[in-house]
């Protein structure tokens, strides 16, 4: 990548080197010429070794002080261009500097200096009338999925109670009892994904401003031990090894459930008969467990994106850790080495 204005400037060196090469023995030819005309013109007669001394020694003299004048001439309309040139394209830089600065998430607006250059004011309007936009449909979009998470609460309530009241019933044939089974599971991933999108939105709207000094060894040692049963149904062993009275800032029930889905997603990802090893040292968080081929790390986090074919999810859990991460400015990190999935959060 060339910046435009390195890029000019390098080129017209190119090109004053070229015609100053050009010029010199044609600069050179023509003066000898001259010389030598008025050498005739005036019968002045010079043996050859004062014409060759003489010669050399004026042509040489006004070549010298050509290629000077030359190199002042051309430093000076660099200087000149570059001063101009910077003038010129900086109100580019300060809506390029602005538009750096811009969060989508923070949904901060973007104000882009005066100008007087038509061009400029006219990229600067147009990239304010894309940037209100732009966050005019993400605002819409983040109050339709808080007011939708929130209107399904109830019929799904609704719905879930009916189909136990179903499972109840004395008259149901086996096959009945599978189909309301598999409605019953299928509505209560409904639920969790209406869940998760309840909780995205509430932290997109910062409802989860409150923090405290929380122990983070503490709420590990208590996770761990509540997933201990659910990894031992698929015969997994979680090791720990968590450094005493580390403690953050945070908020609680974020911190919590960022634990929670990071050994959820361990052991989700886990073979049966394998081990989970759980780390904490210093600022540094590491969930580490075995697995035959890496996930796909573009769709990692990214919400409603399945990381592996062989075990789909909701496609929310990573991301609400991604999500609480970015608010606390935590560093999220997949890695797989020596057929280990690793996630490392840095605190």
């Amino acid at each position: 990548m060339k910046k435009l204005l390195n890029f000019s400037l390098k080129r017209f060196i190119v090109y004053a080197s070229v015609v100053l090469a050009i010029s010199i023995p044609v600069y050179y030819f023509f003066l000898n010429k001259l010389w030598q005309y008025e050498l005739a013109e005036h019968d002045v007669i010079l043996t050859d070794k004062a014409v060759r001394e003489d010669s050399f020694l004026i042509i040489g003299t006004v070549t010298l002080l050509t290629v000077i004048f030359f190199f002042l001439l051309m430093g000076g309309l660099l200087l000149l261009n570059r001063s101009i040139s910077r003038r010129l394209w900086q109100p580019f830089y300060d809506s390029l500097s602005r538009i750096k600065d811009f969060d989508l998430n923070k949904q901060n607006t973007v104000s882009f200096g005066e100008t007087n250059i038509v061009e400029f004011a006219e990229l600067n309007k147009h990239l304010h009338k894309l940037i209100s936009g732009s966050v005019a449909a993400y605002k819409q979009q983040k109050e339709f999925a808080d007011n939708a998470s929130h209107e399904l609460q109830t019929p799904l309530a609704i719905v879930q109670s009916k189909l136990d009241l179903l499972l109840q019933s004395q008259s149901l044939t086996d096959e009945q009892y599978n189909i309301i089974e598999d409605a019953g599971r299928a509505l209560t991933r409904v639920g969790r994904i209406n869940k998760n999108l309840l909780l995205l939105a509430r932290i997109d709207n910062s409802q989860y401003m409150d923090t405290e000094r929380v122990d983070l060894s503490t709420l590990l040692d208590n996770t761990i031990s509540a997933f201990r049963e659910f990894a031992a149904t698929k015969q997994i062993i979680i090791k720990s090894d968590i450094a005493k009275d580390i403690e953050i800032s945070s908020n609680r029930g974020l911190l919590d459930i960022l634990v929670n889905n990071l050994l959820n997603n361990a052991i989700r990802h886990s073979a049966p008969d394998s081990m989970i090893e759980v780390t904490l040292s210093g600022k540094t968080l590491v969930f580490s467990n075995a697995g035959d081929e890496p996930l796909q790390y573009e769709q990692l986090f990214k919400r409603f994106s399945s990381a592996s074919s062989q075990t789909p999810g909701t496609g929310l859990g990573l991301a609400l850790v991604k999500q609480i991460a970015d608010r606390y400015n935590w560093q999220v990190n997949y890695t797989f080495a020596d057929n280990h999935h690793i996630f490392s959060l840095t605190l």
